[in-house]
């Protein structure tokens, strides 16, 4: 698999509109997250996932992987759980997702360091709060990637297609759901993998 230092560590901004699906799970991808796990909290639905470059660079994949796209970002769990409850349907700490967590945790592991279940939802859910009312006052802010190895980036991961569409990878779904959400204008974002090189020059000569 190529992969492009050119855009090392490069973030760029977009619209969280344009995140609209998951990447499909199929051989084409590093790993499934039925295959995987399907007891883990974030694999309520099937999705495919890329690895990342430890260094910030962008991998080349030209397989078809991008043949169809995965779910749709929004019907997934960790989406509805933080949408309701910003509109105050339903408390976090009752959604579906909140309770794969509980039940990750009771099968003796651990979720953000926290390895009690009752612990957990309470402090979930008021540092779910806090990120709402952060990202609303300030807006999501790129986190710095680093050139040391094996620091993994921390953006809104995504992946871009041969259409030059942008798949979620597999991190940051609390911040492009709270985007989302919250109908923000732009987003940071680290495209770690792309269809091709040509697809890639041509994306950012577009979003410059």
């Amino acid at each position: 698999m190529k992969v492009i230092k050119k855009y090392q560590n490069k973030i760029t901004y977009v619209s969280p509109k344009k995140i609209k699906f998951c990447i499909f799970p199929s051989k084409y991808c590093d790993y499934t997250q039925f295959g995987l796990t399907k007891i883990h909290p974030h694999a309520a639905i099937n999705r495919g996932v890329f690895y990342e470059d430890p260094f910030g660079n962008t991998k080349i994949n030209n397989f078809n992987w991008d043949k169809k796209p995965g779910v749709l970002f929004t019907k997934l769990l960790e989406f509805e759980a933080l949408k309701n409850h910003y509109l105050g349907k339903q408390n976090w700490k009752n959604s579906k997702f909140a309770r794969r967590n509980v039940n990750y945790i009771k099968k003796k592991n651990s979720v953000r360091g926290f390895t009690n279940s009752k612990v957990y939802l309470i402090r979930r859910e008021k540092q779910i709060d806090i990120l709402f009312n952060s990202i609303l006052k300030k807006g999501i802010y790129p986190n710095k990637i680093t050139k040391k190895k094996n620091i993994t980036n921390d953006n809104i991961s995504v992946v871009l297609t041969k259409k030059k569409e942008l798949y979620f990878n597999n991190i940051g779904h609390h911040r492009l759901s709270i985007a989302k959400i919250l109908e923000l204008d732009i987003i940071p974002i680290k495209i770690v993998l792309a269809k091709s090189e040509k697809k890639l020059k041509e994306f950012y000569s577009l979003n410059k």
